[in-house]
């Protein structure tokens, strides 16, 4: 394991943006179940390292942006390492790379290899293939035309009550009445 080195001193932002980013980062690894502080503190300092180079040529967004979005980069260079040659979109490497990460027990086996492309043991790298292969057909985009709800008998007695209550306003009023009266009447009930 590589000694974990903590200069950081980033030119442009303030302490405090840098410091959320650095907590948007932990909360980032940890979604992964990357527990093991070590890692996902090496992972966090060269994410901020990168994040603080694109900040510092585009100031105008946030440090917690470019980190995330350094964070998602880095993600996405390791997890097309793995899953270069399966013909998947650049969106389903990032969702099978995540299921195949948990799927393989990546979190608890591999977490010192967690976006270590140059270091990625082969048992790793086909734990998470399978997984991926493994986990079901692929996903294809199905499409659901409304249908009309049948509701029986229900539906049936409710339309006719309408209709009734339509036709004849005090019975309308008469039945709103004695709704409003039964609140009234339980609400005194209880407040009595």
């Amino acid at each position: 394991m590589e000694a974990v080195n903590i200069q950081f001193a980033p030119e442009t932002g303030t302490e405090e943006e840098w410091n959320e980013a650095y907590a948007r980062l932990a909360d980032y690894f940890r979604s992964y179940q990357l527990h093991n502080r070590i890692r996902r503190t090496q992972l966090i300092l060269e994410t901020l390292r990168r994040a603080a180079a694109a900040h510092k040529k585009d100031p105008s967004r946030t440090p917690t942006t470019h980190s995330i979005e350094q964070a998602r980069l880095m993600m996405r260079d390791w997890l097309a390492a793995i899953y270069s040659d399966m013909n998947l979109t650049e969106s389903q490497i990032e969702a099978a790379g995540r299921l195949g990460f948990h799927l393989s027990g990546g979190p608890s086996r591999w977490p010192n290899f967690f976006l270590d492309k140059e270091n990625l043991p082969p048992d790793m790298r086909e734990a998470m293939r399978s997984a991926i292969r493994t986990s079901g057909p692929g996903m294809t985009i199905s499409r659901m035309t409304p249908r009309e709800m049948d509701l029986g008998i229900v539906s049936e007695v409710a339309e006719d009550t309408f209709d009734r209550l339509g036709r004849h306003p005090i019975l309308r009023y008469s039945i709103l009445i004695g709704i409003v009266g039964g609140v009234l009447g339980y609400l005194y009930h209880l407040l009595a």
